[in-house]
């Protein structure tokens, strides 16, 4: 009877110490609200962040490096039509846009392929590859989110140069073929391991509160990331242009455009670390403020290949910085559970930015007299961040009235 009792104790003192351990090694894992008895190998959570690393570097660094095919078009193949090029929507399914486009011989055409269908993939792939880490994270969710978003920048630090390498190699037609022969194979690949945590089904619909539209914190989120899709993409359509009206040569502009991208791929590791540390809202005030100024102040100055480089590295690192933070943010405000249906409708909202963006800077650009003057672009790029920024202030008063806090 004793040996039973001593039994019974010792498998119930192995049962605690069991649960404490298992406690203390999920802690960091699987976000709230999933069943915590779901196994998944220890690989997982980071095999989700390297393939969310691959697809934001296959989609945004293609977006980021279009400034260099954009140029070599404007100036060798569509002569005269430079502005309906540059009214291409940047955001669309994502390897056939690009094949597709290789086969073109008028804008229109461009902007079918590139426009509405690479976009259309980009969109698919963004929103998910931003998200999924956080739904694997809970202690480390900004740092994993921002080494996961860090593709971006490490996609555009590779794909610009190497645009630049094979458009005047093999051509811009060949260069959109392999670009959608890479895209496919890695993309693939990518998608294989990028993947959320399972979740009960009936809870889908639940998940997602349409009071949130009647949130005054989401309206001013929207408008945020209405205004920063606008701004984002005009530094990098104009700045190769500018650069090169300037008298840098288009590789020398393609140099600086990869030099803003690796600014961005570090300024998203370092976003997801401060986060953790000093608050998402916090954050993401700072990143605003210098994305803000480096349109405002640092383009207009960046006439020669030093300030270029001045300008690609703040300009890179606030945007990167920000891309780590928006799914944060998102989850911060709205909780965890609705991270997947709010980031998707608040990036669908960054579509009609795209439209306020690159279409009206290059209509400025059309305007006499403005051909070569781009302190007009700049400075409606900067005000665009500015009001993000404002916007940004207006989200963190609402959140907490303490000036100097965590949030």
């Amino acid at each position: 009877m004793a040996l039973e009792k001593q039994s019974d104790n010792a498998v119930h003192k192995t049962a605690s110490t069991s649960s404490a351990i298992e406690a203390q090694l999920t802690e960091d894992s699987v976000s709230s609200g999933l069943d915590s008895t779901l196994e998944f190998p220890a690989y997982t959570r980071y095999a989700v962040v390297v393939g969310c690393f691959v697809l934001q570097g296959l989609s945004c660094g293609v977006v980021n490096s279009w400034g260099v095919q954009q140029q070599y078009l404007a100036a060798n193949v569509y002569v005269g039509e430079p502005s309906k090029i540059k009214m291409l929507s940047y955001t669309v399914v994502m390897a056939l846009g690009q094949l597709l486009a290789s086969f073109c011989k008028e804008p229109w055409q461009l902007c079918l392929t590139e426009g509405v269908l690479f976009g259309l993939g980009v969109g698919l792939v963004f929103s998910p590859s931003s998200t999924a880490p956080a739904r694997w994270f809970t202690k480390r969710r900004g740092l994993a989110t921002g080494l996961a978003v860090t593709g971006a920048g490490a996609g555009g630090l590779v794909i610009a140069p190497l645009t630049e390498f094979l458009v005047h190699q093999v051509g811009v037609e060949w260069s959109l073929r392999i670009s959608a022969a890479y895209i496919m194979v890695l993309g693939s690949i990518a998608c294989y391991y990028t993947r959320v945590p399972f979740q009960d089904k009936t809870r889908t619909l639940r998940n997602f509160d349409w009071r949130a539209f009647g949130d005054l914190r989401f309206a001013t989120n929207a408008g945020m990331v209405l205004f920063v899709a606008a701004g984002y993409i005009i530094p990098y359509t104009f700045l190769p242009e500018f650069w090169v009206s300037k008298g840098i040569s288009s590789q020398t502009a393609a140099a600086l455009i990869a030099v803003s991208n690796g600014a961005s791929l570090l300024g998203r590791i370092l976003t997801g670390f401060t986060a953790d540390h000093f608050g998402v809202l916090n954050s993401l005030i700072l990143e605003l403020g210098v994305v803000s100024l480096s349109c405002l102040l640092l383009w207009p100055l960046a006439t020669n290949v030093n300030m270029g480089v001045v300008m690609s590295i703040f300009y890179g690192f606030g945007t990167g910085g920000y891309w780590a933070l928006a799914p944060l943010v998102a989850a911060k405000l709205f909780g965890v559970d609705k991270l997947a249906s709010i980031s998707g409708i608040i990036f669908t909202v960054s579509a009609a930015g795209s439209w306020m963006g690159s279409p009206v800077a290059n209509a400025m650009l059309e305007r006499p007299g403005y051909s070569s003057d781009f302190v007009a672009v700049s400075t409606y790029a900067g005000s665009l961040w500015l009001a993000a920024f404002v916007l940004a202030l207006v989200n963190r008063t609402l959140y907490s009235k303490k000036i100097i806090c965590k949030v």
